[in-house]
C-alpha cells in the first residue's frame, strides 16, 4: 500500500487565547526537560492528526500548585485546525479523538520522569493510574519523545512546527511517530492502563503522572505510579478548547466563616426590615 506524503502546514494564527505566550515545541533538551503542553487530535481513517502548542509546559503544572491559570483556545480561528477537520470529513468528526500531555521526559534536570495527561470522560484514574507502574510510566517517555522529534524535525525530516502554535500531518505510515496515532494513540501505545482521549464534545479529567520512589529513594518497578487530579480539559463541537484547575473544596475554618457570613446578613436584613415597618 502506498501511503500518501507528510504534510506539514504552519501560520501564524490568530487564537483567542488566555494564559501565556506560545513557547516553542520542544521536548527532553530544553527547560530542563519540561516540554510544551500539547493539545493534539488524531482520526484513524484519514491518517489526520493536528497538535497545538498551549504555551505552557510541564514545569507549570503540578500538584503542589494547586490553581493554575486557565487557558481557552478557539480553534476555529486555526487554519491547521481547519484543515485537520477538511481532511478528516464530516462523517468521520465523530472518530476524532484528543488528548493534552506533556512530559519532563529525561532526568537531565535530576528529575524522575513525569507526565501530565487526561483520562478518558467519565474515568477516574485513581491515585495509581488505573494500576499503571512505574516502569509503564517509563516507557512513556520513549513514545513521547518520539512524537516530540519526528514532529519538530529531529528525525532528519525538514518537517516541523517552524515556531509556529500547530500543526497538522497527514500519516504516513504504521512507523510515522509523527503521527500522534501512531506514537501515543488513546494509550500510550499500550503503556498507560486507562484511556487519555476523549471524543469532541467531551470534557476529560487532567492529571499529573509520577513515578514513585521507594522509602531508600531508588525506583522499583513494579511500584504503582502516583496521580493527581489537577483540573478538566473540555473540547466542544464548535472548537472551544478550556483547561481550568479544579475548584478547590473549602476547608472547615472556611465553611465557618461563610455560615457566620450568612447569619450576620440574615441579621441586617431583619433589621432592616423591621426598620421599614
Amino acid at each position: 500500500m502506498r501511503y500518501r506524503k507528510t504534510k506539514y502546514l504552519g501560520a501564524v494564527l490568530a487564537l483567542a487565547v488566555s494564559g501565556p505566550a506560545f513557547a516553542a515545541f520542544n521536548g527532553d533538551q530544553s527547560a530542563g526537560g519540561s516540554s510544551s503542553l500539547l493539545f493534539s487530535a488524531y482520526e484513524s481513517v484519514s491518517g489526520y492528526s493536528f497538535t497545538l502548542d498551549t504555551g505552557s509546559r510541564r514545569d507549570d503544572y503540578s500538584a503542589s500548585i494547586p490553581l493554575f491559570t486557565p487557558l481557552s483556545f478557539n480553534l476555529a480561528l486555526d487554519t491547521n485546525w481547519n484543515t485537520f477537520l477538511a481532511g478528516v470529513g464530516a462523517a468521520h468528526f465523530s472518530d476524532i479523538r484528543w488528548a493534552v500531555t506533556a512530559g519532563d521526559t529525561s532526568v537531565i534536570d535530576g528529575d524522575l520522569r513525569s507526565f501530565l495527561t487526561t483520562a478518558a470522560n467519565g474515568l477516574d484514574i485513581g491515585t495509581n493510574g488505573n494500576g499503571t507502574t512505574n516502569a509503564q510510566l517509563n516507557q512513556w517517555n520513549v513514545n513521547y519523545n518520539s512524537f516530540i522529534n519526528a514532529s519538530n524535525g529531529g528525525d532528519g525530516t525538514v518537517f516541523g512546527f517552524g515556531g509556529q502554535p500547530s500543526t497538522v500531518h497527514l500519516k504516513e505510515g504504521p512507523t510515522d511517530f509523527a503521527s500522534y496515532e501512531v506514537s501515543i494513540g488513546s494509550n500510550w501505545s499500550g503503556k498507560a492502563k486507562f484511556d487519555t482521549t476523549g471524543a469532541l464534545g467531551e470534557t476529560l479529567n487532567f492529571y499529573e503522572a509520577n513515578i514513585t520512589k521507594s522509602p531508600s529513594g531508588g525506583v522499583v518497578s513494579l511500584t504503582r505510579i502516583t496521580t493527581d487530579l489537577l483540573g478538566t480539559v473540555s473540547l466542544t463541537n464548535d472548537g472551544l478548547l478550556s483547561i481550568s484547575p479544579i475548584s478547590p473544596v473549602p476547608e472547615a475554618d472556611t465553611w465557618a466563616m461563610l455560615l457566620v457570613g450568612l447569619g450576620l446578613m440574615g441579621v441586617t436584613v431583619r433589621r432592616r426590615a423591621g426598620i421599614v415597618s
